[in-house]
C-alpha cells in the first residue's frame, strides 16, 4: 500500500533536470538585400533544462538524492499563478528576448534600430517588497514621478536614480483604468532603489533594417538572449566567432547589452558539458554553481556583450567587423 501511495500521490514540487544543447545558427533565418550571411562551422550552443511538475513522491525523492537534479517548491516556479499563465508569460519572455537579442546584435554591427512600446508590463510582484499589494501582474506602468515611460528599461533606470527610502510615484493602467500609487523604495543587494516588480515592455516593437527570425519552438523564458545575440553576430560577420569550436552560452540580454542571471545553471552546465562544449559563458552570479558541474569545460563569467565577444576572441575566435552594407551609427 505505501508503494502505491508513492506512485499516485503528487507533491507540490518541480524537478529541474539537464535538458538539451542546440546550435543557434541553425535556428536563425536572415533575409534582406543588405544582409550577407556567413554560416559558421563552430556553434554557439544555447542550453535548456527539463522542467517536470506534479511529480509523485518517488520522483521527488530520487531528485533529492541526484546532484544533477534540483527539486524546488512549486510556488517558486509559479509564484502562485495558474500554470497556464506562467507558461504564457514564459513564451512571451522568449519572444521578447529574441527581439532584444536581434536589436543588440544589429546595433553592435552598425545598423540603426528603432524601438517602440506603450509602457512596462508587470509580470511578477515580489512578496514583501513595496509593490506587494499595490501593483499586480498585468498592470502596465505608464509613468514614473509624472514622466511618461514607454519601455521597461526606462522604469528600471528611473527607479534606480532614486535612493533607497525615496517615495516614487507610479502611474499605471489596470484593466483600462489609469491609476497612481506612491511606493517607498527599498535597497536591492547592490544598495540601489527597487520597488519589487519584474517587468517587460508592453507591445514591444522594433523596426529592423533586415528581416531576422529565430525559431525556438515551445522553449520559453529569456535565458537564451545572449546566445541569440552572439549567434546572429557570427552569422552576419566573416570568420568564426568561436574559432570553429562549440561554445555554450546562457544569460539574458537587455537592450543595452548587459547580461543577466538565469535559473537552472547547474543543469545547463551538465547539458553543455555532455554536448562537448569547450567553454560555457555564464552570468557572474552563477559562475560558482557552473564550476561545480563543469568537469574539464572552462567556465567564463561575463557581464556584457562586450565581455562575451572578448572571451570568444581569447578562445580563438575572430574579431567582429562591420558587415558589408551596414549603416554605422551617426
Amino acid at each position: 500500500m505505501p508503494i502505491l501511495a508513492g506512485i499516485f500521490i503528487r507533491v507540490p514540487y518541480y524537478l529541474i533536470s539537464p535538458g538539451e544543447a542546440r546550435g543557434v545558427a541553425e535556428l536563425i533565418k536572415v533575409k534582406g538585400d543588405n544582409a550577407k550571411v556567413f554560416p559558421p562551422k563552430g556553434k554557439i550552443l544555447f542550453t535548456t533544462v527539463s522542467l517536470a511538475g506534479e511529480v509523485n513522491v518517488f520522483r521527488a525523492l530520487a531528485g533529492w538524492i541526484d546532484d544533477e537534479v534540483e527539486v524546488i517548491p512549486e510556488e517558486r516556479i509559479t509564484g502562485g499563478a495558474p500554470r497556464q499563465d506562467v507558461r504564457r508569460q514564459n513564451i512571451q519572455a522568449m519572444a521578447d528576448s529574441k527581439l532584444t537579442a536581434i536589436k543588440v546584435a544589429l546595433e553592435r554591427l552598425g545598423y540603426r534600430v528603432s524601438v517602440n512600446g506603450d509602457g512596462a508590463l508587470v509580470t511578477d510582484v515580489k512578496v514583501g517588497d513595496p509593490a506587494d499589494g499595490q501593483l499586480q501582474v498585468g498592470d502596465v506602468i505608464k509613468s514614473i514621478d509624472g514622466e511618461a515611460v514607454t519601455l521597461h528599461d526606462q522604469v528600471v533606470s528611473k527607479v534606480r536614480q532614486h535612493k533607497a527610502g525615496d517615495v516614487i510615484k507610479i502611474g499605471f493602467n489596470r484593466d483600462g483604468a489609469d491609476k497612481t500609487v506612491e511606493l517607498t523604495s527599498v535597497a536591492d543587494p547592490e544598495g540601489k532603489a527597487r520597488i519589487g516588480v519584474v517587468l517587460q515592455t508592453n507591445n514591444l516593437k522594433y523596426d529592423f533594417p533586415i528581416d531576422v527570425s529565430i525559431e525556438t519552438g515551445l522553449v520559453g523564458g529569456p535565458s537564451a538572449g545572449l546566445a541569440f545575440t552572439l549567434a546572429l553576430i557570427d552569422d552576419l560577420t566573416e570568420g568564426e566567432l568561436t574559432g570553429g569550436q562549440n561554445v555554450a552560452v546562457t544569460g539574458t540580454i537587455d537592450a543595452a547589452g548587459n547580461v543577466g542571471p538565469v535559473g537552472g545553471v547547474a543543469q545547463k552546465t551538465v547539458t553543455a558539458r555532455d554536448a562537448g562544449a569547450i567553454a560555457f559563458l555564464v552570468p557572474p552570479e552563477e559562475e560558482k554553481d557552473a564550476k561545480r558541474f563543469a568537469g574539464k569545460m572552462e567556465i567564463i563569467a561575463i557581464e556584457t556583450l562586450g565581455d562575451a565577444l572578448a572571451a570568444l576572441h581569447r578562445l580563438g575566435g575572430s574579431e567582429v567587423a562591420l558587415p558589408e552594407g551596414a549603416i554605422p551609427h551617426s
